[in-house]
C-alpha cells in the first residue's frame, strides 16, 4: 500500500480521492492508507471538524465505489494529536501546555475519547486494519498525573506508560473484530511496552534513512507481523529528494521480501507548504510498480558458505566443482544458466543445466542494483569462474573477467564478475539487462523526468537549504509557517545572495521551462520566489544599514508580487488536488507583513525614533517602536 497525508492540511473531495484511488489500482497497489488525524469528521469530536474535512458518508462512499481496494484508515490516539488539542475543547486532552502535540494518557476523558475515535473509524470504514498511531510520543510522562509513575515497577517507567496506553486500545480494536496496527519507533525506545500488546497486532516499522531489515527481524522476533515502510522524501525537500527516495523504498522492499514481511507500506508526508501531490503521482506509480516486482520474484534461501568458500591452497577435483555446484542448483528457483570464465591465457567454460534463479546475483558489494544473493555465494560463484579459467584466485594478475548470462521472465540478463590481483572478494558485480531497463523512479517520470532530474537531483547539489537531511526543508518553513517570511532571509540570506543562490535560479529557470505542466511549474516557480525574497530582503537589509530606507523600501516591493503569485499557486493547488487551505492564508499572511514592514522602514528606518532598529528586529511581527531593548526577545520564557 501507500499512505496519503490528509492530516497536513489536504481537503480533498469525493472527485480528488477518485484520482487517488485509480492511481492506487493502476500502479499495482492492493491498498491506500488514509493517514486522518483531526482531518476525518469522527462523530466523537464534532468540535474538531475543519473546513474540508473527510466525512464519514465520504469514506463510505469511495469505499463503495472500489470495492477491489482496501481503504486502510489511520488515526493517531497519543502523539500528533495536535489538530485536536490546539481547539478550546480539546486543549484538557493535552500533556503539556501550549507545547508539543501529545495527548496524556494518564487522562481518563482522553483514554474514552481514544476509544470513541476507534469506534467511529471501525463504523466508516471496512478496512480489517485499523491504524491506531503511537508514534514520536516524546512527552511522555511530563505532566502531573504521568510524572507519579516514574521508577515504577524498577523499570522503564515510560515503557509502562506507554504500554498501559496502548495495550488496551488495539486490544479494543480486537475486540471489535478488527485487526489493529501501530507505529514501531516508540517501541524500539521502549521494547517492553511490547509485552502489553495483543499478538494480533501489526508493528509498522518506519526507517526513512536506512533498510528496515534488522529492525523488522527484531519485531518478528518478538511475534509481531512486521509492515515495512519506506518514505517518500517530500517533508525534508522543497520537492521531492529522489535519490534517496528510490534507494528507501527499494530497501524496504526487499527486506520486506527477504523477511516475509505482512507487507510495505510506502509513505508520503507533509504535502502542505505549498506541495503538490499531482506532482507525486509517477513516484508513487514507481512504488507500486516496484513492490509487485520485488513480489514476483524468488530468493535465495540461507546457503552454507563453508560450501562455497575456496581456500588459497585447495586443489579442487571436477568431483569437488560438480559438489559445489550441486549447492549452488539447490537454491529455488528455475532457471538455465550458462557459466563462462574467461582468462587473458587459455578458456574453458562449463555449461551448466540447474533450477537457479539467478536474477538474485543483484548484490551490494556495487549497490547499483541491489539484491539478496549472499556475499559467500556471490563470492562462490565468482571463484568457481577463476577455476574454470585454471587461475589461482589467491594469485591471479591482471584483469580477470567473468561472466553468468540467461534470461529471466522472458528478459535476457548478463551478470558479469570482474576482477584484478588478489581475490579475496568479489570487487565488482554489474548487472547488465539486455531486455527491458530495470525500474528506477527517474523513468517513472517519463516525459517529466528532465523536470524530476532538476528539482528532485540536481537542485539538492547546491546545499545548504536544498541538501538532504532529515529535518523539514528550512526555506520553505521559514518562509511561510512563522508568520514572519523575513525567518527565512535571517538564516538563509547570506548564501542563497552568493553562488548558491545563483545555482538555484538557473536550475529552477530550466526546470520552469521543460514542466509538463501547471502543476509542476507552480512548484517551481514557488522554489524560485522563494529564493527571491530572500534575495530581495539581503538588498533590503543593505540599503537600511546604509541609511537609504527608500532604496530599501524599494527593494522589498517585489516581494507583495512574489506572495500574491504563491496564493494563487497555492489556491490552484487546492482546487486542482486538494492541496492545503492553510497555505493560502500563510501566503496571505506574509505579504501583510511585507506590507507591514515597509511601512516600519519609512516611519522608522531613518532614526526618527533616536536609533535605528536592527533589520532582523524591525522586521519581526513583535517589534514595538521605543522598546529599544527589545524586551518581547530577551524575556521570550513569557512566551512559553
Amino acid at each position: 500500500m501507500w499512505m496519503y497525508d490528509l492530516a497536513r492540511e489536504q481537503a480533498p473531495t469525493l472527485e480528488h480521492l477518485r484520482r487517488f484511488c485509480d492511481l492506487t489500482l493502476e500502479s499495482g497497489y492492493n491498498a491506500l492508507g488514509l493517514y486522518l488525524e483531526h482531518r476525518f469528521a469522527y462523530p466523537s469530536t464534532p468540535w474538531a471538524h475543519g473546513q474540508g474535512c473527510l466525512q464519514p458518508e465520504v469514506a463510505k462512499q469511495i469505499q463503495r465505489e472500489y470495492p477491489e481496494l482496501k481503504i486502510v484508515p489511520f488515526v493517531n490516539l497519543l502523539g500528533h494529536f495536535e489538530g485536536m488539542l490546539y481547539t478550546e475543547h480539546g486543549k484538557r486532552f493535552r500533556e503539556e501546555v501550549f507545547q508539543g502535540m501529545q495527548a496524556c494518557p494518564s487522562n481518563p476523558e482522553f483514554v474514552d475519547l481514544a476509544r470513541g475515535i476507534i469506534d467511529d473509524t471501525i463504523a466508516a470504514f471496512d478496512s480489517d486494519i485499523i491504524h491506531i498511531g503511537g508514534d514520536e510520543t516524546w512527552q511522555l510522562g511530563k505532566c502531573s498525573r504521568c510524572a507519579p509513575l516514574e521508577g515504577g515497577d524498577g523499570g522503564d517507567w515510560k515503557a509502562l506508560l506507554y504500554g498501559r496506553h496502548f495495550g488496551p486500545l488495539s486490544q479494543h480494536v480486537v475486540d471489535k473484530g478488527r485487526r489493529p496496527a501501530v507505529w514501531g519507533d516508540m517501541f524500539l525506545e521502549h521494547p517492553s511496552a511490547l509485552e502489553s500488546l495483543p499478538k494480533e497486532t501489526l508493528i509498522f516499522d518506519w526507517q526513512y534513512f536506512k533498510s528496515p531489515l534488522e529492525t523488522s527481524r527484531s519485531f518478528q522476533g518478538r511475534g509481531f507481523e512486521v509492515v515495512c515502510c519506506p518514505t517518500l522524501h517530500t517533508y525534508n525537500s522543497v520537492w521531492l529528494h529522489l535519490p534517496q527516495s528510490e534507494e528507501n523504498v527499494r530497501g524496504a522492499a526487499q527486506a520486506a521480501a527477504e523477511i516475509g514481511a505482512y507487507g510495505v507500506c510506502v509513505t508520503t508526508w507533509e504535502c502542505g507548504l505549498m506541495g503538490n501531490y499531482e506532482t507525486l503521482f509517477p513516484a508513487i506509480e514507481f512504488g507500486g510498480k516496484l513492490l509487485a516486482a520485488v513480489a514476483t520474484e524468488s530468493f535465495p534461501t540461507e546457503a552454507d558458505p563453508s560450501a562455497l568458500r575456496f581456500e588459497p591452497n585447495d586443489q579442487l577435483s571436477e568431483a569437488d566443482l560438480k559438489e559445489d555446484l550441486d549447492v549452488l542448483s539447490s537454491l529455488p528457483g528455475s532457471l538455465s544458466a550458462t557459466i563462462v570464465a574467461t582468462a587473458l591465457e587459455g578458456q574453458r567454460s562449463l555449461r551448466v543445466q540447474r533450477e537457479e534463479d539467478l536474477w538474485q546475483v543483484r548484490t551490494v558489494l556495487t549497490g547499483v542494483p541491489r539484491g539478496h544473493m549472499p556475499l559467500e555465494v556471490a563470492q562462490g560463484v565468482a571463484r568457481r569462474l577463476l577455476f574454470l579459467a585454471n587461475i589461482d584466485p589467491m594469485q591471479a594478475h591482471g584483469d580477470v573477467q567473468g561472466q553468468i548470462r540467461g534470461t529471466y521472465k522472458g528478459r535476457p540478463y548478463s551478470i558479469a564478475l570482474r576482477a584484478s590481483g588478489e581475490l579475496r572478494r568479489v570487487p565488482e558485480i554489474v548487472l547488465d539487462t539486455g531486455g527491458e531497463p530495470e525500474i528506477t523512479l527517474l523513468a517513472t517520470y517519463a516525459d517529466a523526468s528532465p523536470w524530476a532530474q532538476l528539482m528532485g537531483v540536481e537542485l539538492q547539489q547546491v546545499g545548504g537549504p536544498f541538501a538532504f537531511s532529515g529535518n523539514r526543508s528550512s526555506l520553505k518553513v521559514r518562509l511561510l509557517l512563522q508568520a514572519n517570511p523575513f525567518l527565512a532571509w535571517l538564516h538563509h540570506g547570506k548564501e542563497l545572495s552568493g553562488v548558491a543562490g545563483d545555482r538555484a535560479l538557473a536550475i529552477l529557470d530550466q526546470a520552469i521551462q521543460v514542466a509538463p505542466n501547471s502543476a509542476y511549474r507552480g512548484l517551481s516557480e514557488f522554489v524560485k520566489g522563494a529564493v527571491e525574497f530572500v534575495r530581495y530582503a539581503e538588498e533590503a537589509r543593505q540599503a537600511y544599514a546604509n541609511a537609504l530606507p527608500g532604496v530599501a523600501t524599494a527593494s522589498l516591493a517585489p516581494c507583495r508580487q512574489i506572495l500574491e503569485n504563491m496564493e494563487k499557486t497555492a489556491k490552484a493547488t487546492q482546487l486542482t488536488i486538494g492541496g492545503s487551505l492553510a497555505d493560502i492564508e500563510r501566503c496571505r499572511i506574509a505579504k501583510e507583513h511585507v506590507e507591514r514592514v515597509i511601512k516600519r522602514i519609512k516611519e522608522y528606518g531613518d532614526g526618527s525614533l533616536g536609533y535605528l532598529p536592527a533589520f532582523e528586529v524591525i522586521t519581526h511581527p513583535r517589534f514595538v517602536p521605543h522598546d529599544q531593548a527589545a524586551w518581547w526577545l530577551i524575556n521570550r520564557w513569557a512566551a512559553e
